[in-house]
């Protein structure tokens, strides 16, 4: 008899495949937005961006909300307004206002909605493979990110109607898929704790230097993969001569592949390295990477370097993870992990904003490069200037046992 891939699998990886969409659909037809709404770089950064400063905003208030709604009814909200936001700018779709409104909606949302497939894993995942999920989890997204790379420029100019309406059909899917969850073991109860205390764990999680690293640096890893799967076609035009960023597409989606790989086979590395020496040195090759990419004029050799970067970036997936929640108080590791999410968002963002801004303004990306490289040394730096926490929590962990 043949075996079954388990729900538990296959549908948070099918949820966060369409969420990795949301948040890459827009890139890969760049041009064609920026001459619908009759903005520049900036407009367009501004456009794309507005996502993630929602997404980033309300991650935390949304897992306030998954956890008094329950998964099956918080998925079944997210699913009507994702799919409403997108079908909404055909109303008017030249209207560059609406489209960011409904970019802003669309943002808020996902917060939840990625918490609820999160909530599915720990609910539904049998304690040997939970571990294992999160690493496909994250793999998901960054799948999730390549794949406009792949479809929409067969679009042509309707690309940027293919955009929407494919979200959408992410919906329409997964709202159909969700009928396949065991609906009697997602039944949960309700969050019992008070506001005293919800609001008390909040001021702890915020005040942590800890945390505040690892949401910067978490930041700079992810938003460097990011950023460059929104930018590199652009980036990568500029550097040669007679190419539009429609023709970068696919090899944009390569890079975006190798980040893939990197967070499904980053769990190897840890062991050989403790956890927080490949957060900080990582980081400083980050950091260094983005000045050398400021001043390389050869678009081969910058996008062989971008292929490292995306690699190097998605190994520290793991270590991430792992590490904040092993340091997080067992009964809010969900909390933590909004407020490290809601931190490398916003580190993601203004990467997004910087590079477009000033690629407006001063006519190259390099400024943004330079201006970003510099950032990412000085969190290093900072990282460098504190005690491994790792050897602080192993020490606990053995008075405990």
């Amino acid at each position: 008899m043949q075996r079954r891939i388990p729900v538990y699998f296959w549908f948070p990886v099918l949820g966060c495949i369409a969420g990795g969409t949301f948040f890459m659909n827009v890139a890969p037809v760049a041009d064609q937005f920026m001459e619908l709404f009759g903005v520049g770089y900036a407009g367009l950064s501004l456009f794309i961006s507005s996502l993630y400063w929602a997404h980033s905003i309300f991650q935390m208030p949304g897992g306030l909300v998954v956890d008094r709604l329950g998964v099956m009814h918080a998925l079944l909200i997210c699913l009507v307004v994702m799919a409403a936001a997108n079908l909404i700018p055909f109303i008017a779709p030249e209207n560059f206002t609406l489209a960011i409104a409904m970019k802003l909606v669309l943002g808020s949302i996902t917060g939840a909605f990625f918490l609820v497939m999160i909530k599915i894993i720990k609910i539904l995942t049998p304690p040997v493979h939970v571990a294992r999920m999160q690493g496909m989890h994250g793999a998901a997204f960054c799948l999730g990110n390549l794949i406009p790379y792949l479809y929409l420029p067969l679009a042509g100019t309707y690309g940027w109607a293919a955009s929407y309406l494919s979200s959408v059909l992410y919906c329409v899917l997964i709202g159909l898929c969700m009928f396949s969850l065991p609906l009697d073991r997602l039944r949960e109860t309700k969050n019992s704790a008070t506001l005293a205390q919800v609001l008390e764990a909040v001021k702890s999680i915020s005040t942590s230097r800890i945390f505040w690293l690892l949401g910067c640096s978490h930041g700079f890893f992810f938003g460097t993969i990011n950023t460059l799967g929104n930018w590199l076609p652009s980036i990568l035009t500029d550097l040669s001569t007679n190419s539009t960023p429609e023709e970068w597409a696919i090899a944009t989606g390569g890079m975006l592949f190798i980040g893939t790989l990197g967070r499904i086979f980053g769990a190897d590395i840890i062991g050989r390295l403790t956890r927080w020496k490949i957060i900080t040195r990582f980081l400083l090759v980050v950091g260094l990477s983005y000045w050398i990419l400021a001043f390389c004029g050869n678009p081969v050799a910058y996008f062989s370097l971008c292929l490292v970067l995306a690699l190097l970036c998605g190994l520290t997936f793991a270590a991430i993870f792992t590490l904040l929640i092993d340091l997080a108080v067992p009964a809010y590791v969900s909390a933590s992990m909004g407020f490290m999410n809601m931190l490398a968002n916003g580190v993601n963002i203004l990467l997004v904003l910087v590079w477009g801004v000033l690629r407006e303004y001063t006519g190259s990306f390099s400024y943004g490069l330079v201006v970003s490289g510099g950032c990412a040394l000085l969190v290093w730096y900072w990282a460098r200037k504190q005690d491994d926490p790792e050897k602080g929590w192993s020490g606990k962990k053995d008075q405990r046992a």
